[in-house]
């Protein structure tokens, strides 16, 4: 009797694979690739740093043996071109491998579905499609860039059930629990760049690296119309060690205050805007010219608000801690309308986190 083969299984091992290399691969995307022969797993790759050898080649290096019997499962559609590394399709077409089971088509228009028709004139039998949804959600950062070339924002948002936005003066600093915290250290070492505006760093002084988790520090990005930053802040202190920038209207960017800034070690870039607002539109083009894939936006309620309504926000996080805080400074004051979807809703320690995607109406 022949074995059935679970497509979906192998395809979330090679899921599985591919966000080993989360945080470390962009503005590349994530890639798992696995090799199964006779129902058994006999290698595994992924992608694991930017400028390093695909998935696919890095499970090609782990493979012995007759190839001709084997199948490939790749997240992504194997690319068809010379880039920092020789086109995937080249090296799978070498191995003799004769089926290849691809999780999405590759967004990027220098592949787009060539690297799979590639594989079909060589004689390579590909599936598609397999755990379509998941492996698409993995690289949404990936596609938003290489398809619009802005950064993909997602606006993480610690709160409590009546929405609050800051603790009462006398109590814990912290609305959402020590696991919450942990999630959003996580996230840090996944995303490209952390985005607060001044406010958060007057209020707070936050440092906004990795602490709680394993994994790299992101670059950090202060929305600042007047160059404010303290020289004497966390983030001053270590603008050389963690690449740190500020965007600040034009009528700032050779001031006194940004010349110190520099001095210290951040990159100060001017945009757009007056004393009081930045044009945030603007900021995500540029962040997305200098190759900041994803952005996780962790200011408060202002910088907030100004990138839903400028319609630059394609992701909210809601931490919400089992509490009611009764104050006055609270999450979503005059949004303008939009509609976002339910992406998932999961209870970590005491609080609940609900993700959402966004869609301008």
């Amino acid at each position: 009797m022949a074995t059935t083969v679970n497509h979906e299984e192998w395809m979330q091992l090679a899921l599985d694979e591919a966000h080993r290399g989360s945080g470390w691969v962009s503005p590349n995307p994530r890639v798992g690739c696995v090799i199964v022969r006779d129902n058994e797993l006999v290698a595994k790759g992924h992608h694991q740093r930017f400028g390093d050898v695909h998935a696919e080649v890095d499970a090609l290096r782990a493979f012995s043996g007759d190839a001709s019997t084997a199948t490939m499962y790749v997240t992504l559609e194997p690319c068809a071109h010379d880039g920092k590394q020789p086109a995937c399709t080249n090296a799978i077409i070498a191995s003799g491998i004769k089926r290849v089971v691809v999780g999405t088509v590759d967004p990027n228009p220098l592949v787009s579905g060539r690297g799979i028709q590639i594989l079909e004139e060589h004689g390579i039998d590909v599936i598609r499609g397999v755990r379509e949804n998941e492996c698409q959600w993995m690289n949404r950062w990936f596609s938003h860039h290489i398809t619009s070339g802005t950064s993909y924002v997602t606006l993480k948002a610690a709160t409590s059930i009546d929405l609050g936005a800051s603790v009462q003066q006398g109590h814990d600093r912290w609305i959402s629990s020590e696991e919450s915290r942990v999630v959003t250290h996580v996230l840090r070492s996944e995303y490209d760049a952390v985005m607060v505006g001044i406010g958060t760093v007057l209020a707070d002084d936050p440092l906004l690296n990795v602490r709680l988790s394993e994994g790299r520090d992101p670059l950090r990005i202060v929305v600042d119309p007047n160059c404010e930053t303290p020289p004497t802040s966390k983030l001053a202190a270590t603008a050389k060690e963690i690449r740190s920038v500020i965007f600040c209207g034009h009528h700032s960017v050779e001031s006194e205050q940004a010349m110190i800034l520099r001095g210290l070690g951040f990159e100060i870039i001017g945009t757009a805007g007056t004393t009081s607002h930045l044009d945030v539109a603007t900021i995500i083009r540029t962040t997305g010219t200098m190759g900041i894939a994803s952005i996780l936006l962790e200011g408060g309620p202002t910088l907030a608000a100004s990138f839903l309504n400028a319609g630059c926000v394609r992701e909210l996080i809601l931490h919400i801690a089992p509490a009611f805080l009764g104050v006055e400074n609270t999450w979503f004051k005059h949004i303008t309308p939009m509609d976002i979807t339910l992406r998932s809703c999961t209870s970590v320690g005491p609080d609940v986190h609900i993700v959402y995607t966004v869609t301008r109406s």
